[in-house]
């Protein structure tokens, strides 16, 4: 049964069994006043307070968690390219590149591999790195330009001076190893392979909300400064200029041929011999440094360049000093 204290309305459950035929007296707990309860007569109906259960605290409902934002769908590739390269890192790179570009690429390590890749499933695009086992990237690109369902087939070779291309069937452009992968980027916009990557936008600049004109202080009136007259020797310094990565080519079809075997032939000798290299750099004496190796490249050079055109320049010389500048700059 519930039993109410009369002073400050403070209820107590107490057991009918406890209770005499008198009753009982209770001390309120919480103001200490003493009453009596009487025990309800027999086969009374319970009061409603006594029909009730006790009431529990009721956890409030769970708050509805928000979904995840979709993950927004990967936009389907615009071109498929086959990159036909021995060195995982750099092939990763040119991946990461024309995927960037919305080009799916196929990565295989051989150039018999690559050739069957292309038969099955014509490509928009294949680059054919140098030193590829089973056959070579010229040999590739010989047999992709002499067969017919090929034709569409844009082909870069990674050329270096010990892989010659075979006359009438080179690759349709040819880098060199350091132009790899930005060097793709003009290629791509040359053939229309690809979508250009979306540049972040800058963030909008918010106008400054002009402040009252009660509140706007009056700004102090600049001082007058006298004019320094410059001295009579000062020159005025010349604009910048800023510097080529490649020389402009030569209109003349043989020379222009020269200068780009020379570049080849200088970016086969620096990638081989990198260390060495940077060392002639920091020395200042690039070409006396690698003397021997360029004379190993000179071979194959003078092999295919006139030697009315040699004997007027020094391609390769001229080639590796220009890169040897550009580097220490």
């Amino acid at each position: 049964m519930i039993a109410a204290c009369p002073q400050c309305q403070t209820r107590f459950r107490l057991a009918r069994e406890k209770l005499g035929p008198q009753g009982a007296r209770i001390r309120c707990s919480s103001c200490q006043t003493v009453f009596r309860v009487q025990a309800p007569e027999a086969g009374s109906p319970p009061t409603p307070a006594e029909s009730r259960p006790s009431p529990v605290a009721q956890r409030p409902p769970p708050r509805p968690v928000a979904a995840p934002p979709a993950a927004a769908k990967p936009l389907p590739p615009l071109a498929v390219a086959i990159i036909a390269e021995p060195d995982p890192d750099l092939a990763k790179r040119v991946a990461d590149f024309l995927s960037r570009r919305r080009i799916a690429s196929e990565i295989v390590e051989d150039g018999g591999e690559a050739l069957l890749q292309m038969v099955r499933c014509p490509p928009q695009l294949v680059v054919l790195g140098a030193g590829l086992p089973s056959l070579s990237a010229p040999k590739v690109a010989e047999i992709a330009k002499r067969s017919g369902e090929l034709a569409g087939v844009k082909l870069v070779h990674v050329a270096i001076a010990s892989e010659p291309p075979v006359s009438g069937y080179e690759a349709d452009e040819a880098l060199e190893p350091a132009d790899l992968p930005g060097g793709l980027g003009a290629l791509l916009v040359k053939w229309g392979l690809g979508a250009k990557p979306v540049a972040a936008e800058p963030a909008p600049v918010r106008a400054a909300t002009p402040a009252p004109a009660a509140a706007r202080a009056p700004l102090p009136s600049p001082a007058r400064v006298a004019p320094v007259a410059a001295p009579a020797q000062a020159k005025t310094a010349a604009p910048a200029v800023a510097k080529s990565t490649r020389p402009v080519p030569s209109s003349d079809p043989d020379i222009a041929a020269a200068e780009r075997l020379a570049r080849i032939a200088v970016s086969d000798v620096i990638l081989y011999n990198e260390a060495k290299f940077a060392a002639a750099i920091a020395a200042g004496n690039a070409t006396k440094a690698l003397a021997g190796e360029l004379e190993e490249a000179r071979s194959h050079f003078n092999s295919r360049v006139s030697p009315i055109l040699r004997q007027s320049r020094d391609f390769l010389k001229e080639e590796l000093e220009r890169r040897a500048a550009l580097r220490k700059t």
